[in-house]
Order: structure tokens, then C-alpha cells, then sequence
């Protein structure tokens, strides 16, 4: 093969071939073409000449180069390409077992920020392994989410979707704003399906209270959406009942006279105070108070 590299200056033959033997360089196949000094030289003693050539009134150029250096050449290229197919090959296997990027679909991509935040605490997450993520238990919690009528979570590639689908009929229905206390208590439990809880349990609160807001939080940002729970608040109370005499069957009746619509007795305790006309029985009781929004 040979190593043999055609060069072209701008110069006499005669001042080119001077400088070259000055230079102890070997030429082969020398030609004229008008201003144009046509030669060939090894690929080792390419670097020489055009050292020798330096001065911009020379004009010199690789013409033509060598076969062995065009094979080099070829060879390298060739080598690039096989990498990057390898390389592509090698990625495009890994993103069937990694999660690059999540899309929320459907009707019911409003719950996006809940959506997020249930499939992360399950696995789920970009350049995460899929195999880590448990479907299973991530689609029971997004059904579980207010007006959901559908869920199904795919992963094409390294795309996980998830596609949530809630009931038209009545997402209309739905409050844009936060859950209010409508009484004063003291919060005994809180859930939070889609927002974020305002107090703790064992917080005291008044009636007007906030107990969860329409956001979610993305590290520091606050990324709105519904608010969708429930609280359950321990209150207090007193009521009277009149009767015409202090009995046991009068007691009764009194404590009946207590019957919630919305709400459990957990703590009742009486005293009695005589009037002109019968008795009074002053009760003091706890109850059970549960209040909700965005909630079928």
C-alpha cells in the first residue's frame, strides 16, 4: 500500500525543488501545471513541507492524499459510526428499563401534582428504574382520588403515562378553594387526598380555620390544584332540656334530645337545675364533627 501524498504550491520548479532538497525531503512525480508545482512526498515528510512553505505567498495544499492515509481516514469514520450505532444500540436498551421522562393524560390531568406525587412515592421518577415502581399500588391510589373513574399507567420506551380519566358528569361540581372549618375543635384526623395540609392533628382550630389548601409543593413552588379531603374535629357543646320532674326516664330523654346529624358522641356529662315549673338538665358532651370537600 502505498504512503505516497500529492502536494500543490504556488511556485517555480526549480525554487520548490531547492527548498525541498535543503529540507532532505524526497519527491516523486513532479509536474507543472502554469503557477502550479504538482509533487509527491511520504506521509512521514508532510508536516516538513509544509513547514518549508510556511509563507502565505506559497499557497500549498494537499492534493491528493496518500491510500494508505485514505484507508486511516476511511477506517476512523467507519470506527465513529459502529460507536454511535453501539452507543445508540446501548441507550435505546436502557430506556426499556429506565423512566426518562412522565407525561399525566387524560380528563383527569388536573390531579396532575397528586398523580406525581403517588406514582414518586411508589418508585416512580425520572432515570429511576421501572422495575422499582409498583403499579399495582399507585393505580389504587389514583383511583382512590376524587371523581376517578379510570386509570391505566403504561411505559413505551423510557415514556411513563399515565392516564386518568375522571366522571364529566360531575367534575363541574368540583370546589376551587380550600377546606374551612366550620367549627372550633381540636383536629384529631386530617387526610389530604389532593392539597396540602394547613394544620396537624392535634391541632386546636376555630371556625373559619383553613385545614387544607388548593396546592401541592414542587420543592419550594407551589403548583395549584383541588383541595380534596376530609377532617374529623373534636367539639364541644352544651345544651338544656326542660322536663316537669328529675327522673331517670327525664335523663333519657334529655340525652336523646342530643342526636347529631352529622356527628358521634364520644363524652357526655350532666347536672340538673331546678326551676318553678320542673327541672333543667345542663349538658356537656364531646362530639365527633367531620367535615369534607371535593368528596363523592
Amino acid at each position: 500500500m502505498t504512503d505516497l501524498t500529492q502536494i500543490c504550491i504556488i511556485s517555480t520548479a526549480e525554487s520548490a525543488l531547492s527548498k525541498l532538497k535543503r529540507g532532505q525531503i524526497t519527491v516523486y512525480n513532479c509536474k507543472k501545471e502554469g503557477a502550479k508545482f504538482l509533487f509527491f512526498v511520504s506521509d512521514k515528510d508532510i508536516e516538513k513541507v509544509f513547514a518549508i512553505f510556511a509563507k502565505p505567498c506559497y499557497n500549498i495544499k494537499v492534493v491528493k492524499k496518500s491510500a494508505k492515509k485514505r484507508a486511516f481516514d476511511f477506517m476512523k469514520l467507519r470506527a465513529g459510526l459502529l460507536l454511535g450505532a453501539a452507543a445508540f444500540i446501548v441507550l435505546a436498551a436502557l430506556s426499556d428499563f429506565y423512566m426518562l421522562k412522565i407525561e399525566v393524560d387524560g380528563s383527569g390531568s388536573y390531579l396532575e401534582p397528586e398523580v406525581r406525587r403517588i406514582i414518586q412515592s411508589e418508585g416512580a421518577g425520572e432515570f429511576k428504574l421501572y422495575s422499582s415502581f409498583n403499579t399495582a399500588r399507585a393505580t389504587g391510589r389514583i383511583l382512590a382520588l376524587p371523581q376517578v373513574t379510570f386509570c391505566n399507567i403504561s411505559k413505551k420506551g423510557s415514556v411513563l403515562t399515565v392516564d386518568v380519566q375522571v366522571d364529566t358528569e360531575h367534575s363541574g361540581a368540583l370546589l376551587n378553594s380550600s377546606l374551612i372549618s366550620d367549627r372550633a375543635g381540636k383536629v384529631l384526623r386530617l387526610v389530604a387526598i389532593c392539597g396540602t395540609e394547613a394544620v396537624k392533628e392535634g391541632d386546636s382550630v376555630e371556625k373559619g380555620s383553613t385545614l387544607i389548601f388548593p396546592y401541592t409543593l414542587a420543592g419550594e413552588e407551589k403548583v395549584d390544584c383541588i383541595a380534596a379531603g376530609y377532617a374529623e374535629i373534636e367539639c364541644r357543646a352544651t345544651s338544656q332540656y326542660f322536663a316537669e320532674t328529675e327522673s331517670e326516664q327525664s335523663l333519657k330523654e334529655a340525652y336523646a334530645s342530643l342526636l347529631l346529624e352529622d356527628g358521634e358522641i364520644i363524652e357526655k356529662t350532666h347536672y340538673v337545675t331546678p326551676t318553678a315549673d320542673g327541672v333543667i338538665y345542663v349538658l356537656n358532651y364531646t362530639y365527633l364533627h367531620k367535615i369534607s370537600i371535593n368528596l363523592t
